[in-house]
């Protein structure tokens, strides 16, 4: 896999939430920034210039507040469906960190311990060295993210609470802007369905049941031995009414 960077970079939970949610006040991505370079709880301002441009390169791609997130916290204020959306956003900007937690963790039972010899093992072969720096951040960032959890010591596969809400978003933004067909395999296809913490094919199925008995989907069906599912909304629609399960 080729190197993103020569290190993890630190995961600024609790800031990055903040945040995005300040981000909904702002005109400008340009003003947003000062205020971030501004506000920041770090008190060296080179570590809040730091985290600042972290949180812009993970939560708001091409640096523009024409962005789900804030939008999303604009219209639903619900932090939980929040925290979905950045952890699936925190992925898809972090290779390294996405392929840890698809190929060691997310394979992995809820419950199961996690045995932090296989990160030690991650780290070395993808910097040709083990870095206990980034061996920290790394498991510190799957912890934050609801994948792991530590109990007594020891590093436990932790449960996600079903990201409904989020995936029914991310369905319409990502695949579904107009009303549509979109068949199951498209959304299978795809990573982010896993970095919402989703652990099976089944629970999307489940998700999508619930979404077309709540009316917030037109149909989902088996036809001619093709899942699909047929939306209902625009994605403006679906965003700006704040619909949810």
């Amino acid at each position: 896999m080729t190197k993103e960077s020569s290190t993890l970079q630190d995961f600024p939970l609790q800031a990055s939430i903040q945040a995005v949610k300040a981000s909904a006040d702002f005109e400008s991505y340009d003003d947003f920034y000062r205020y971030l370079l501004d506000n920041l709880p770090q008190n060296s301002p080179q570590t809040r210039q730091r985290y600042a441009e972290l949180i812009g390169r993970r939560y708001f791609p091409g640096l523009s507040l024409d962005n789900l997130l804030a939008q999303t916290w604009r219209i639903y204020q619900d932090e939980r469906i929040l925290v979905d959306l950045m952890r699936v956003y925190v992925l898809e900007a972090e290779p390294v960190i996405a392929r840890f937690v698809l190929d060691k963790v997310w394979p992995l039972t809820v419950g199961q311990l996690f045995d932090v010899a296989v990160a030690r093992t991650f780290i070395h072969e993808i910097y040709g060295a083990f870095k206990k720096n980034s061996y920290e951040r790394l498991l510190l960032t799957v912890r934050h993210l609801g994948f792991l959890e530590r109990y007594n010591d020891e590093l436990v596969v932790e449960e996600i609470p079903l990201p409904a809400d989020a995936l029914l978003i991310l369905l319409h933004d990502r695949l579904a802007p107009t009303p549509r067909i979109v068949r199951l395999s498209k959304i299978l296809d795809a990573d982010w369905w896993r970095f919402l913490g989703l652990k099976d094919p089944n629970a999307v199925r489940n998700i999508l049941r619930q979404a077309e008995v709540a009316g917030l989907i037109a149909r989902y069906a088996v036809v001619d031995e093709l899942e699909q599912v047929t939306t209902r909304f625009t994605r403006d629609e679906y965003i700006g009414r704040a619909k949810r399960l």
